[in-house]
């Protein structure tokens, strides 16, 4: 099966930002959900909080949920020592974009501890579609995150296949989910599963921002990247007209590569 890739063209939208460190991490969303959106559910975060704590930037009461079961305290350790000698390693090499990426690292322990606390909470658990070995379901943290105050809710999502698995809780929950940022890894292998969950996804969500990661392999006659991140906006907060975007992807001063080294995707849908 092929990927319908002429779903996947944005609408219109003119208040987009960059949310997230440079590269790798940042993701492009509406502005306008600041104006209503009062908590995030943010799924495997890995080692970088940057989206997380730019949303918080923006919305300092808002109540932000992540869950990665990958990270440790014990993890964060060799982080910070792998990060200690690569940084020696760039210096003399005088690699400064790497450099300044590993001497970043040395901070990840203190970060940590800064971030979470209060209402920005950190659950080891892994996303998946049901509770096996210290698994959450997508209905368990919503039903978490709604019972913590947050009524209109942003989904960030970044889990490595997994959100083939997870992401039907979205079309039974009752609780308001504003919009998600959500990255689709492998979609060539995974086609049948990406174009249904898109097809449905797009029942009651716009396309407002797409990009493809520079990370995976390209496929098919238009070099289309198997790894796509798209936003998605409710359609409840879209006012006037919608038409499809005129842009080209991705967009200038605002995209930016995953994998700097390399040259962005550019997509044809």
């Amino acid at each position: 099966m092929t990927i319908n890739t002429k779903n996947l063209r944005p609408i219109e939208s003119t208040d987009l930002i960059r949310m997230g460190r440079p590269n790798d991490g940042g993701y492009v969303i509406p502005e306008k959900i600041f104006s209503f959106c009062d908590g995030l559910l943010s799924y495997g975060i890995n080692k970088d909080w940057s989206f997380e704590k730019d949303f918080w930037k923006k919305n300092p009461n808002a109540i932000i949920h992540c869950y990665d079961h990958s990270v440790s305290f014990v993890t964060l350790i060799f982080f910070t020592i792998k990060s200690f000698f690569l940084s020696i390693v760039r210096l003399i090499l005088l690699d400064r974009k790497r450099f300044e990426k590993e001497f970043s690292g040395l901070f990840v322990i203190p970060d940590y501890f800064n971030f979470f606390q209060k209402n920005r909470v950190y659950f080891k658990n892994r996303i998946w579609f049901n509770n096996d070995k210290n698994s959450k379901t997508v209905n368990d943290t919503l039903t978490e995150i709604h019972s913590s105050g947050a009524k209109n809710i942003f989904l960030k999502m970044d889990i490595e296949t997994a959100e083939y698995k997870v992401l039907d809780d979205i079309f039974k929950t009752k609780k308001n989910i504003v919009g998600m940022a959500i990255e689709f890894h492998k979609i060539e292998e995974y086609s049948k599963e990406f174009n249904l969950l898109i097809d449905k996804i797009l029942e009651k969500f716009y396309i407002v921002h797409a990009h493809g990661n520079n990370y995976g392999k390209l496929f098919g006659k238009n070099n289309f990247p198997s790894i796509i991140e798209l936003t998605f906006l409710k359609k409840d907060y879209v006012v006037g007209p919608v038409k499809n975007s005129s842009k080209s992807y991705p967009i200038d001063g605002l995209d930016q590569p995953n994998r700097f080294s390399k040259p962005d995707c550019k997509l044809i849908f």
